[in-house]
């Protein structure tokens, strides 16, 4: 009995951490830039198969694990000369204010109160340290080289990737940190300024997602009942004992 409510008990943990994902891809439908994440537990197959492998006692499911799904959302034109979208494999490398290195889609530029070049509180970098411009007023070509009215070069994006599967960490909405292991490369995607990247969370898509959340939340509710029964059960036991 006190597997049974383990067990009950971990699922709605683990149904509680999907919820949280799928949250958090519908809040972040209209972020540029933005990956969404899925998530996957094992399946009740896969515990027995360990169970009967392992000659384990009867296993109760894992945690949650956090997957990103990196594909490339859509490209909308916004007009704005600080507004950059990337296409193909990378990230514009950034610096955070705790002074880690973490790579980003979203392409929001903008200038700091020392005119550097951010995106949020983060540093982008180029390829010799934190951009310094002088105006918003820039073009941008195709590989990430920025230029003023004048056409004399400001400063060059770096742009960096990673062999796939991404060894990345999300943290935050849209910024990934390097995992231990992971090996930094120098990305060729190309650079499209006056456009953003939409988040990949589509219209369709956010359907699946209150799809999901509806799933979650009926999975959810089984194991509470689950574990009321158990509880009534067990006190009905004792009852019965006592007298």
């Amino acid at each position: 009995m006190r597997q049974s409510l383990v067990i009950a008990a971990k699922a709605m943990d683990s149904a509680q951490q999907r919820m949280n994902y799928v949250a958090n891809n519908l809040a972040n439908i209209s972020t540029p830039g933005y990956k969404k994440d899925a998530a996957y537990s094992s399946s009740f197959k896969d515990a027995v198969s360990r169970t009967i492998n392992n000659l384990q006692s009867p296993d109760v499911p894992r945690d949650v694990v956090q997957v990103t799904d990196y594909s490339a959302g859509n490209f909308k034109f916004s007009g704005d000369k600080m507004n950059v979208a990337i296409e193909g494999d990378g990230f514009i490398k950034v610096a955070t204010p705790t002074g880690e290195t973490a790579y980003t889609r979203k392409g929001l530029l903008s200038l700091n109160a020392n005119k550097q070049l951010v995106i949020g509180d983060n540093l982008v970098m180029g390829e010799s340290g934190p951009i310094v411009l002088k105006t918003t007023d820039i073009s941008i070509d195709t590989k990430g080289t920025i230029y003023d009215v004048s056409g004399d070069v400001q400063g060059k994006l770096a742009l960096a990737t990673f062999n796939q599967p991404y060894l990345l960490d999300k943290t935050g909405s849209t910024l990934f940190l390097a995992k231990e292991g992971a090996v930094e490369i120098p990305s060729k995607a190309t650079v499209h300024q006056q456009y953003l990247e939409e988040s990949n969370v589509s219209s369709l898509g956010s359907m699946i997602e209150m799809l999901s959340m509806m799933e979650i939340m009926r999975s959810y509710e089984s194991q509470q009942k689950i574990i009321q029964y158990q509880d009534e059960s067990t006190a009905k036991m004792i009852s019965q004992i006592a007298s």
